[in-house]
């Protein structure tokens, strides 16, 4: 009897599990009328609640139903009540609409009677570089590639800042003109006993309400340590590389066996020591480790990338209003992604020129939109 309870006890829990779990449904699609390069996809996402690690939606596109070859959209938005945002995080449950630039994606310039996208959510993948280290993320807080700069953050920010239009700007919209100074950083000038009665710290490293890579990305994210980034510079071989697009930074690869083909790429996407500077230069990642000796600073990895060699990779103290970038560790390895939702097949015209579309009807998602409408209607964006 007691085997049969547990049996069931064990079944339940697997089952809430599973309920919880992110999930795409009622995937639609839709090219613009009249056509002007947008295609509209809505869905619904439900199982997103405020302990899920930090998810975001990842599109894909066939140019024939059942067939041909399935491609990865990178031209694609995210849009919240009539506004295009600038990520593509999944927040809460509900329904969203993803504005896909087809006429930017690599698609040949002809009618696809037959297109199929997929919709599937994401949630940062981690690597491990050394057996019983940590699981490094592929990308820096904020950014949506592994070679983008993402957010920078001062020591014990959890909301991040990126430029916009000659302004530092909050990554939730709470600051449009924050400036990386002494007095708005609360954790500068304080010591470490300060910083600990005060909240800040626990343990010797930032705590829980103050590690940003726990409060955007949630689940068992955190920052590194002063340690993990020592172990990162001591553990593995390092290369200094330039992306195809001309991102310079640094790939850090295993060197044990087992992991010498697990790999990280990290941009040197310079910092904010009152204006950004260094970018393509210089990188610096926070650890969530303060200067015991110094109230001002805090530990970080530092790289210095030049044309002809690595000048320096190592870790060293910086002021805690600088804005800087961060790479988040976790303990153990995550979910990579969730199984793609398919559109119903659509009809697809991506020639140049093309004004009209066939098969016009309206997705019924919110009225300050218009998708496929009658021929006067007026396309938004």
């Amino acid at each position: 009897m007691i085997t049969l309870i547990a049996a069931a006890m064990a079944m339940l829990s697997a089952m809430a599990a599973f309920a919880d779990t992110p999930t795409v449904t009622n995937v639609k699609a839709k090219q613009r009328y009249p056509w002007n390069g947008y295609v509209d996809i809505t869905c619904t996402v439900s199982g997103i609640d405020a302990d899920s690690e930090m998810t975001w939606f990842e599109l894909a596109a066939k140019p024939e139903a059942g067939s041909g070859e399935t491609r990865k959209i990178s031209n694609f938005w995210v849009v919240e009540n009539g506004v295009q945002t600038t990520d593509r995080v999944v927040r809460t449950n509900g329904n969203y609409r993803l504005l896909w630039d087809a006429a930017k994606t690599d698609f040949d310039k002809k009618v696809y009677s037959n297109m199929v996208v997929e919709v599937s959510l994401a949630v940062p993948k981690g690597v491990q570089l050394w057996e019983g280290g940590p699981y490094w993320a592929e990308m820096n807080i904020g950014a949506e590639e592994p070679w983008g700069n993402g957010y920078y953050f001062w020591w014990g920010d959890t909301i991040g800042y990126k430029r916009e239009n000659g302004k530092w700007v909050a990554s939730d919209g709470s600051n449009g003109n924050f400036s990386f100074e002494a007095g708005n950083a609360s954790t500068y000038n304080k010591g470490t006993t300060t910083l600990q009665s005060e909240g800040y710290t626990k343990d010797g490293v930032l705590a829980t309400d103050y590690d940003a890579a726990q409060k955007q990305w949630r689940g068992e994210w955190r920052m590194p340590t002063d340690q993990e980034l020592a172990d990162l510079v001591d553990k593995c071989a390092r290369t200094m590389v330039t992306t195809n697009d001309g991102i310079k930074g640094f790939v850090f690869r295993g060197k044990e066996a087992g992991y010498t083909s697990a790999s990280i790429f990290l941009p040197v996407a310079g910092s904010v020591q009152g204006s950004l500077g260094e970018v393509g230069s210089k990188g610096y990642y926070w650890s969530s480790s303060p200067r015991e000796s110094n109230s001002k600073t805090s530990r970080a990895l530092y790289l210095y990338y030049t044309a002809t060699e690595m000048l320096q990779i190592n870790t060293a103290f910086y002021n805690r209003y600088y804005g800087q970038s961060i790479r988040p560790v976790q303990t153990t390895a995550a979910a990579v992604q969730t199984t793609p939702t398919e559109s119903a097949p659509f009809y697809l015209d991506t020639m140049e020129g093309t004004r009209t579309a066939r098969d016009v009807e309206t997705i019924t998602y919110s009225p300050t939109w218009v998708t496929n409408a009658p021929a006067d209607a007026v396309a938004v964006l």
